[in-house]
């Protein structure tokens, strides 16, 4: 499904006019459309996709399967809207800390891994969004991979695939 077209500035000052009211005379108000940035699954870009991997903590009894999803539950409340401003900068390490937090007992480890087979191992550590841009989850199950232990290999992209 296509995503919709954002209205033009003309489009956002007529729907919004009633804002003027409330203005200052020294002030001015700038209408711009919000742009999502989703990071990590299909619906980002190719540059910000990513598998997200978790080491099972050594006495956990979850499942993969509930692992994986716990993992995107949680990813979905720390990018929660209202948690966000624009233009902000997303740091993995708090991400991480937050994972950590919230699954302590279920997991030991998570890092993210790149699949764009330009970047390597930590690039998108620390990702900026624009001004108009506002960071959402699309990561899913399909890009969670629960692992024995950190290796050199499984931190890397597969060459020239883009696939772990």
């Amino acid at each position: 499904m296509p995503e919709p077209t954002p209205p033009t500035i003309n489009e956002l000052t007529t729907t919004y006019q009633g804002l003027q009211d409330y203005k200052m005379i020294s002030d001015s108000v700038i209408l711009n459309s919000v742009e999502f940035k989703p990071l990590f699954g299909n619906k980002a870009d190719d540059t910000l996709r990513a598998t997200i991997k978790v080491i099972k903590a050594f006495n956990s009894t979850a499942s993969v399967s509930e692992i994986k999803n716990l993992v995107v539950t949680y990813m979905n409340e720390y990018f929660s809207i209202d948690k966000w401003d624009f233009g902000d900068t997303f740091y993995f390490s708090e991400l991480a800390s937050y994972l950590h937090d919230q699954m302590g007992g279920v997991i030991s480890s998570v890092v993210l891994v790149p699949l764009d087979p330009q970047k390597s191992f930590g690039d998108l550590y620390e990702i900026r969004s624009a001004p108009n841009q506002i960071f959402v989850n699309a990561a899913t199950v399909n890009n969670i991979e629960v692992i024995e232990a950190l290796t050199s290999t499984n931190i890397r992209t597969a060459p020239g695939s883009g696939v772990i």
